[in-house]
């Protein structure tokens, strides 16, 4: 029989008996769920299945719920908002499936189920948040042992050229004429005329801007964990450079768009989902904007080394994915916005 109490010092204990002796050791800890989880270990160990616990209780759910929670002090607030929304797929999907059961099998039937509606990087993405929430688990003596042995890989689909969504000159005209004067305005411009990843544009600093040299330093972010101290420079042309003068005459905080760093992560596509629905645009991601500056940019001629360098691409093949499409965007339309 065993059983855990909190002494007086707030730190949690563990008792049992054995061959009629009580026996007692501390579970270093003042945090109840940490303390009943390190107890079901130790029940493991010495009783088997005969405990008053059992691990089967400890759930995927319950090990991504103590995985986030002890990522709150250490990642960004947007980071944060990813991984809660992106741990909701995984825990609708795996439920109340405990932990000691999981297989590579299941693993498997998720990443199939998943492919089947979004793109291979965000089901690796989901897979990395259950490989976190399980090895923090581990470390926190919530589980006795990793489930998992072997991870299956998420397989690479490339991307169609006409997958990757642009906006048409019809279409831009629409927005340009929805956005005009609403608060996203400014930085509908600023993605569409740099193609800027959401990430970079939030961390973009009124430093960054010359408007004397015409040049914006960006920093290439891909993620909000990334701290890359890399940097690029994009010209400012004149469709930009009201935009950029306003924003800088009004910014009272070291970013461009302070406004917009606070957003959570899917807010910006929420409102050019909208924009969409409302103007009779095919909606294309607010990523789209960055698609629909690369496409631009090739069906105008600019080297494609040039294009790499305006983009943050490292890999050629990344760019060569648009050269399809922008020949068959040239042969519709004489003229290109940029």
């Amino acid at each position: 029989m065993s059983s855990f109490f909190k002494r007086s010092n707030g730190i949690y204990y563990y008792q049992w008996y054995e061959k009629g002796r009580q026996h007692k050791c501390s579970l270093m800890t003042d945090d109840e769920f940490l303390a009943k989880h390190r107890a079901i270990v130790l029940d493991e160990k010495l009783f088997d299945s005969s405990s008053c616990y059992s691990p089967k209780r400890i759930t995927l759910s319950d090990c991504i719920d103590k995985f986030i929670e002890n990522k709150q002090a250490t990642v960004k607030a947007t980071t944060l908002d990813r991984y809660v929304t992106m741990s909701k797929n995984i825990k609708n999907w795996f439920g109340s499936f405990p932990t000691n059961k999981l297989t590579t099998k299941e693993i498997t039937e998720y990443i199939n189920h998943r492919r089947k509606f979004v793109a291979g990087k965000t089901v690796h993405e989901e897979l990395n948040i259950i490989k976190s929430s399980l090895k923090n688990a581990w470390a926190n003596y919530l589980i006795s042992e990793l489930p998992v042995r072997e991870w299956p890989k998420v397989k690479k689909i490339p991307i169609k050229p006409e997958t990757l969504g642009y906006y048409s000159l019809q279409d831009i005209s629409k927005l340009k004429e929805y956005f005009k004067g609403k608060k996203f305005e400014p930085v509908f411009l600023f993605a569409l005329y740099t193609g800027c990843r959401r990430s970079e544009i939030a961390n973009i600093k009124v430093e960054d801007v010359d408007l004397s040299m015409m040049t914006i330093r960006i920093r290439n972010i891909k993620t909000e964990s990334d701290s890359s101290d890399v940097f690029r420079y994009i010209s400012i042309n004149s469709h930009l450079l009201q935009v950029l003068k306003k924003q800088v005459s009004q910014s009272k905080s070291g970013l461009l768009f302070p406004w917009f760093a606070q957003f959570a992560v899917s807010q910006p596509a929420k409102i050019m989902k909208k924009a969409c629905y409302e103007t009779g645009v095919a909606y294309k991601r607010f990523h789209g904007l960055r698609h629909t500056m690369a496409t631009y940019l090739i069906a105008s001629g600019m080297n494609i080394r040039d294009v790499m360098g305006v983009m943050g691409w490292t890999e050629f093949s990344t760019a060569t994915k648009y050269i399809h499409l922008a020949n068959a965007m040239k042969n519709r339309m004489n003229i290109v916005p940029f």
